[in-house]
């Protein structure tokens, strides 16, 4: 009984950690603060355009790519043992053009990292339904001020939740996993198991709501699950097949694959947990469990950076649709600098998802001011597979410092 406890404690730690602003915005997600506007990123400075060509401002000033690149990988590399990283993969464009396309450590044993690996990426596929959303909100199929009661009158409070309060995580909803030791308790005992998006909310809500609506940020993946039945509902698609052709094959994302089974449509980067007590590999085991419809994905690091491009740059809606991506909505509820707008975070400029799912942390982030877009996934060793810790958002943390120091994240220390 008491091993059982430990590790259902240990698995709700890391777990919460898969929710990735949950962990960024620790001092934020129980109550309402009288925090100051989260404000504008800083301006770029004019020492940043003052490089010469083939040059690029850094924290220690103009440097040619070749320096650039081979700084950030030493920084990897110096990492990798200080945080006990099995493997990294990092891949850093600037404009379109790779700065940084590589991979560190292993998958598996004699098995070196690739950027051509597969990997789940987690909440990185929620930015994708965003866009879809406010595709549909161009063309006039629904609007993000509507009532979930228009749509789906049965979840609680649906008549005050509006579907930007969804798509922000300002509902107050439950999560299915977190606090959850009853689900959690079945995901430990069979891993393989498959999860439907309706078991998913059912475990949701047998939890209290966490506040009304607008009054807490309380990260739960319950709100895209139900952007997701919205959407189907609203267009009579399925989630997976709009984004499959408004999404992915505009932007040319062929190597991302939608699917809520185990197999990966490729050679795959092998991760590693210690959640269950014993370091062991859950590479397949069953993603079901992590989001709704249509959002549990595999791609590889090629794939992430140019969808975390392109959607930073809008290329699929409107102008406007674009500045209401990533408007703060409700200042009160985010420390200055670092707040969570439609599916996406943002901090001093970036704009950024940062998934942890069995096994995997991962970032995809993208800096308008500097047209930088930026990948990492890690995997990690025994001593590291099981403290709940965000390495891939260490490292662009990090990153950031060096490369676009006018735009530097500062992360809260409970990362």
């Amino acid at each position: 009984m008491g091993s059982t406890l430990r590790l259902a404690g240990r698995r709700r730690f890391l777990i919460a950690a898969l929710a990735a602003c949950a962990a960024l915005l620790l001092a934020v997600t129980t109550s309402a603060v009288a925090a100051p506007s989260a404000g504008d990123p800083a301006p770029a400075t004019a020492s940043a355009t003052a490089c010469a060509s083939g040059q690029l401002h850094v924290s220690g000033g103009c440097v040619g790519r070749r320096g650039v690149r081979r700084h950030i990988e030493a920084m990897v590399r110096e990492a990798m043992p200080e945080l006990g990283l099995r493997a990294t993969i990092i891949r850093v464009d600037t404009g379109e053009q790779p700065l940084v396309n590589t991979g560190f450590g292993n998958s598996m044993k004699g098995v070196p990292a690739s950027p051509k690996m597969y990997w789940r990426i987690g909440s990185i596929a929620i930015p994708y339904l965003i866009d879809l959303l406010l595709q549909l909100q161009d063309e006039g199929k629904l609007s993000l001020n509507d009532k979930l009661a228009k749509y789906r009158p049965n979840f609680p409070e649906a008549n005050e939740v509006t579907l930007r309060m969804l798509a922000n995580v300002t509902s107050g909803y439950p999560d299915w996993v977190q606090e959850n030791e009853p689900f959690q308790k079945l995901l430990f005992e069979n891993p393989f198991r498959q999860w439907t998006a309706n078991e998913l909310l059912h475990w949701a809500f047998t939890q209290p709501v966490a506040c009304p609506p607008t009054t807490c940020f309380h990260y739960a993946h319950t709100n895209f699950a139900i952007l997701s039945q919205v959407i189907s509902q609203v267009t009579g698609e399925s989630v997976g097949k709009l984004i499959r052709e408004r999404v992915l094959a505009p932007l040319g994302l062929d190597h991302t694959q939608i699917s809520r089974y185990p197999a990966m449509p490729g050679q795959a980067l092998h991760a590693y947990t210690g959640e269950r007590g014993v370091y062991e590999d859950d590479t397949f085991w069953s993603p079901s469990w992590s989001i709704g419809e249509g959002t549990v994905m595999t791609s590889t690091m090629a794939d992430v950076v140019h969808g975390a491009r392109a959607l930073g740059r809008g290329e699929l809606i409107s102008p406007r649709a674009n500045r209401e991506r990533t408007a703060l909505t409700w200042p009160g509820l985010f420390p200055k600098g670092l707040y969570y707008a439609l599916g996406i975070t943002l901090a001093n400029g970036w704009e950024f998802q940062n998934p942890f799912i069995d096994g995997y942390t991962g970032v995809a982030a993208y800096l308008k001011a500097q047209d930088i877009s930026v990948g990492i996934v890690t995997t990690q060793l025994p001593q590291s597979s099981a403290n709940g810790v965000g390495n891939a958002s260490i490292l662009l943390q990090r990153l950031s410092e060096y490369i676009s120091p006018a735009h530097a994240i500062q992360l809260p220390s409970a990362l």
